[in-house]
């Protein structure tokens, strides 16, 4: 930050407790044993998890299970995620009849469990503007009510728990943590593994304290940081000539990251990926927020945009709730369905990102809603989309996935046929699939999953869009941003900084 930090550099000894709950008192919990380096905390892969019965690949018929016992010596983690020392549990696991991968099922009703117990890793459906500014870059979060740093840290952030006992390990430090409270926002950054190098906890508008790894080691030495950042805005114009990201890489303005990942926002709110066409002209307005000292953006808001192709003409901007609206407050992203189905069918098997594995007891995040139901039950599109991927995979079985615009998309798997093909769109409510029992499950039914921005949502209780338009005081509100926003579209000069309050107060944030 050139100058703009006081240092008060420390390295880390000690032992600490762990704050656990934001604004709700302290609750503190165990530090496991050290290691010589941070402990990598992931959830089971399929590459070290094999069959969760009995190593066969085989799954479940959908016949009754003879359910046994059995103590898994596998330690409990308290609350927050410490582990008690010698603490066990029991679960109970089913040993399942043997049958080939593709032998159908014996039975198409669906079973009292059906679900699955393996992570299905299929790869990102959609490039994340965080990614594409690269690992150099910052992640940030602002703390909210009861929310728990240690759960926050493994579940939501994927970065090993042991490295925030690590820092816990000086008394100071503790201190400071053991004191954040809602509103405080924490940013951090990773290397190419995944490993913590860099954090800071802002405990006001104005100042904070910074960690950062040592170059050799482990250790995290702290320091004192100012709070001072610059919000600019910028005007992008270009002509499309091979592609969405050449052209904004041709701005001199933009860094190359910076580029790449205004392609992904863009990408993200319009279909540019297949409709972008040679001579299509487009124009953007971007917010940029810089910490001073520093020539990276630490972040880049999409604000607005206008954008005129042979395939795609569109003007849209920013509203309070992060998506965009045309100027008449019409919605670029349709209403959602909450379930993509017809009737009503049971949940055998809800998100759960700390479930556990009935075998090895072992962490194993199911990221989605399993409905148990028939196989062939038809499966319905829940809003407007483009098919990205109809594929079949070893656990997953046949899965579809389906890309709405502004970050959603929904995944389907463990079905018995694909009714839609990759590049086809489809409408809300279409027939996309017949439910099955493919893949690796015990018992026919289907596994949905519904992500924003690349991360998975719980399908039952994540915000989805409900109408197409902006109706009374919330078009009223849009109508006064998006004069201010439409405004500088039109009037503002190529790669012109232009004079505008940051977002978040032209939004009353």
């Amino acid at each position: 930050m050139n100058g703009q930090r006081r240092i008060t550099s420390s390295v880390i000894v000690g032992t600490a407790g762990l704050a656990l709950a934001v604004g709700s008192g302290l609750v503190l919990a165990s530090k496991p044993q050290e290691t010589e380096q941070p402990l990598q905390i992931a959830p089971l892969s399929t590459a070290d998890s094999g069959s969760p019965y009995n190593g066969s690949g085989s799954r479940d018929t959908g016949t009754r299970a003879d359910w046994s016992q059995a103590s898994v010596a596998e330690p409990v983690p308290a609350v927050g995620g410490a582990v008690p020392p010698g603490d066990t549990r029991t679960v109970a696991f089913a040993f399942e009849p043997e049958r080939d991968a593709g032998e159908p099922p014996s039975a198409s009703e669906p079973t009292t469990g059906a679900t699955s117990y393996e992570t299905f890793d299929l790869d990102d459906d959609e490039p994340s503007a965080t990614a594409e500014l690269g690992h150099s870059d910052w992640n940030s979060h602002t703390l909210d009510r009861n929310e728990r740093l240690s759960g926050l840290w493994e579940q939501e952030w994927d970065l090993p728990l042991a490295t925030l006992y690590r820092l816990l390990d000086d008394d100071e430090n503790a201190d400071i943590l053991n004191r954040v409270r809602p509103g405080q926002e924490i940013e951090w950054q990773v290397d190419d593994e995944g490993y913590l190098t860099r954090m800071r906890l802002w405990t006001d508008s104005a100042s904070g304290y910074e960690w950062v790894r040592e170059e050799d080691g482990w250790d995290f030495d702290r320091h004192e940081v100012e709070n001072a950042r610059e919000t600019s805005h910028l005007i992008i114009s270009a002509e499309i000539d091979g592609s969405i990201s050449a052209a904004l890489s041709r701005q001199t303005e933009l860094s190359s990251r910076a580029a790449a990942a205004i392609a992904v926002l863009m990408d993200r709110h319009l279909p540019v990926r297949l409709n972008a066409r040679a001579g299509d002209e487009f124009t953007l307005l971007v917010e940029q927020e810089t910490v001073v000292g520093e020539d990276t953006p630490q972040n880049l808001r999409l604000l607005a945009f206008d954008y005129n192709g042979e395939r795609i003409q569109e003007e849209a901007a920013r509203n309070v709730n992060g998506r965009f609206y045309r100027p008449d407050g019409e919605s670029l992203l349709p209403p959602f369905d909450r379930r993509p189905f017809s009737g009503n069918y049971r949940i055998s098997s809800g998100f759960d990102p700390q479930r556990r594995h009935p075998v090895t007891g072992r962490v194993a995040p199911h990221h989605g809603t399993d409905f148990a139901m028939p196989v062939g039950t038809p499966i319905q599109a829940p809003a407007d989309g483009r098919v990205t991927r109809v594929e079949h995979d070893r656990y997953a079985g046949r899965f579809i996935v389906i890309a709405h615009g502004q970050g959603y998309s929904t995944r389907y798997l463990h079905l018995d046929r694909a009714l839609v093909s990759p590049g086809d769109d489809v409408e809300r409510g279409d027939r996309i699939a017949l439910s099955g029992n493919t893949g690796r499950s015990t018992g026919p039914h289907l596994h949905y999953e519904v992500h924003v921005k690349g991360r998975p949502k719980d399908p039952m209780r994540v915000a989805l869009p409900e109408s197409d338009s902006l109706e009374g005081e919330d078009l009223e509100q849009f109508r006064e941003i998006g004069e201010v926003l439409f405004a500088q579209l039109e009037n503002g000069q190529r790669g012109e900084q232009v004079a505008l309050r940051p977002f978040s107060e032209l939004a009353g944030q």
